[in-house]
């Protein structure tokens, strides 16, 4: 099992119904894929030291679950969720940085 572990920083501009639709559509272009076995997404709980952040403050997690890496490597050359991807970075230019890793056992 592989997991795409994804941190997100939105725009102020976002709100959180738009929020919410980009999680809706981008748990479907996922799942549709057929590729992965599970998304999951949260809120970033902030703190007050979030505003020094060296690299950007968090608004969000998601986590993508795959068989193995080649399976991740065809889900993100996956037609779809460019679409996806360049559709929302038109609408609200976001960052995002991620990891691939094996699943943690905290």
């Amino acid at each position: 099992m592989i997991i795409h572990t994804l941190v997100f920083s939105f725009s102020d501009a976002m709100s959180d119904a738009e929020r919410n639709q980009f999680f809706v559509e981008m748990d479907d272009v996922i799942l549709g894929s057929g590729l992965a076995e599970k998304i999951d997404h949260k809120p970033h709980l902030r703190l007050p030291d979030d505003d020094y952040a060296p690299v950007f403050v968090s608004s969000a997690i998601a986590e993508i679950s795959c068989k193995d890496l080649p399976t991740l490597q065809k889900l993100t050359g996956y037609p779809e969720l460019g679409k996806f991807r360049d559709k929302w970075q038109a609408k609200y230019p976001y960052k995002v940085i991620w990891v691939n890793h094996e699943k943690l056992t905290v």
